[in-house]
């Protein structure tokens, strides 16, 4: 019983991440951001859409799907409805339940990329606030980074809604190519998809592919990332450690120097 209330509680987690609500109020622009997908806008409409396939789907199924009487192939018997009759019950359910296993599946696909499609992402307090609040004293800035939050708004959530994190919990990893980005957080589900392409403005600007990537990762101080996307931003990352309690920080670098920036 608990580990099915366990597994039910992360699927949930996929739909409703966890993070502290928040409304972005920033004056300035964003770090990241990018207009929502087409798919994302019309989301319940093609859950509508999903659902009334689905439906018609298993009522054909459950009310007409029949075979010839007596065992006859249908090249056989005329087409008509007296020479037929329905499949067997198992049959008919079978074929509903997958129908409706996958028109489920389906919706639920478009609610959880939509939660997990990234539109805002910002750090705050901005490097330079940190900077020039501390006077350069080291152990002030170093503190100061360690509370700075991510914040993430995704397609689900609209006017200037969102969540965020404590930056030290989150790690950016490489995506497929240059112009994609992972993050993840710390005890959460999933991942989060942050595209850098030409409709993404970084920090107010347009920037492209490994450009956009070097931006992000200069205000990234605080956080953590990926070996793999260490080493393709030609950072210095330590030796692995052989054992980790903790899988997800077993292969991360943490970016804690305000001066240093990526090549």
């Amino acid at each position: 019983m608990s580990s099915a209330l366990k597994a039910a509680k992360n699927l949930i987690r996929f739909f409703r991440p966890g993070g502290t609500p928040h409304i972005y109020d920033s004056s300035t622009p964003p770090l990241f951001q990018r207009p929502s997908p087409w798919w994302a806008k019309w989301t319940f409409a093609l859950v509508a859409c999903d659902a009334f396939m689905t439906g018609s789907a298993m009522d054909l199924t459950w009310n007409h799907w029949s075979e010839p009487i007596d065992g006859q192939s249908e090249s056989e018997v005329p087409p008509h409805s007296e020479y037929y009759t329905l499949r067997p019950m198992w049959q008919r359910l079978g074929l509903c339940s997958g129908f409706f296993v996958g028109g489920v599946g389906a919706a639920s696909a478009l609610f959880i990329a939509g939660f997990r499609y990234t539109k805002v992402l910002d750090v705050f307090p901005p490097l330079q606030t940190i900077v020039n609040s501390s006077r350069m004293d080291k152990n002030a800035v170093q503190k100061a980074l360690e509370k700075r939050r991510v914040f993430i708004q995704s397609a689900r959530h609209s006017r200037s809604r969102g969540i965020t994190f404590p930056l030290s919990h989150c790690t950016l990893h490489r995506g497929r190519a240059d112009s994609e980005l992972l993050l993840t957080v710390d005890n959460e589900r999933g991942h989060w998809y942050i595209g850098l392409d030409d409709k993404s403005i970084i920090d107010g600007q347009n920037y492209k592919g490994s450009a956009a990537r070097e931006v992000m990762l200069k205000a990234w101080k605080g956080g953590w990332i990926n070996d793999d996307l260490a080493r393709a931003a030609s950072l210095p990352t330590p030796p692995t450690p052989k054992k980790s309690i903790d899988k997800q920080k077993k292969s991360r670098t943490h970016v804690s120097s305000p001066s240093s920036s990526s090549q």
